[in-house]
């Protein structure tokens, strides 16, 4: 695998036994990476990009910005808020009463708290609702891709982390992962999942890692010639 440059963007160019030529942004910082059939001239491929040039950057520009709002969100956790959930943006409506909790509702997220609650009550409710609805999906998916893939992780574990989407500690096994994964769509908590598991197989990123990506998420996402 070698890096190409085209324009200002930067390609991870792999040259393999394919028919099709595929082009993946992948998450969660827009990573361009292009799989050919080992007989395409680099001119093609050269083409290929600039045909979809407009299209990769408002891709990048959209996964760059979602991952950017991971560390600068800054609501007060009102009537009104935005907040991400699942790929999309839902408005908060406070209910005050007896319980707490949260109730999705078409495009609202219905926060049920108690009288003269703080800010800091109110992030904490959708925090641990974050992290329940993020542990049902990632036990799914690991179990799932546990079998696909062939390892066995020891458990995982979801944690508030700013910088990082997902980790493995390979000598004990065990997987974490940010709770503002929370936020994103399913694809790409998939696409997470998947990431760290195969790092039971081989801990660097090197191109047997990215081998194994590729085998396992080959067509994570886009556009195809």
């Amino acid at each position: 695998m070698k890096t190409i440059k085209i324009q200002e963007l930067e390609i991870e160019l792999e040259k393999k036994k394919i028919k099709n030529m595929y082009l993946k942004i992948l998450p969660p910082d827009g990573r361009i990476h292009i799989s050919a059939p080992m007989g395409m001239s680099n001119e093609r491929i050269q083409n290929f990009v600039m045909e979809k040039m407009d299209w990769i950057k408002e891709k990048q520009k959209r996964m760059k910005s979602k991952s950017n709002n991971l560390n600068k969100q800054d609501i007060q956790y009102t009537d009104g808020d935005l907040v991400y959930f699942d790929g999309r943006v839902y408005t908060l409506s406070l209910e005050e009463g007896r319980k707490t909790g949260i109730t999705p509702k078409e495009s609202k997220l219905l926060m049920h708290v108690r009288k003269n609650s703080t800010m800091e009550q109110r992030k904490k409710i959708l925090n641990l609702w974050y992290k329940e609805v993020l542990t049902a999906k990632i036990d799914s998916l690991i179990l799932k891709w546990e079998a696909v893939i062939g390892v066995k992780s020891d458990g995982f574990v979801i944690r508030d982390m700013k910088t990082r989407w997902g980790s493995c500690n390979i000598r004990t096994r065990r997987l974490s992962f940010s709770l503002q994964l929370a936020q994103k769509s399913m694809p790409c908590v998939e696409y997470v999942v998947v990431h760290e598991l195969v790092h039971l197989l081989e801990g660097s990123h090197n191109h047997i890692f990215k081998a194994y990506m590729d085998k396992f998420l080959p067509y994570f996402l886009c556009h195809n010639q």
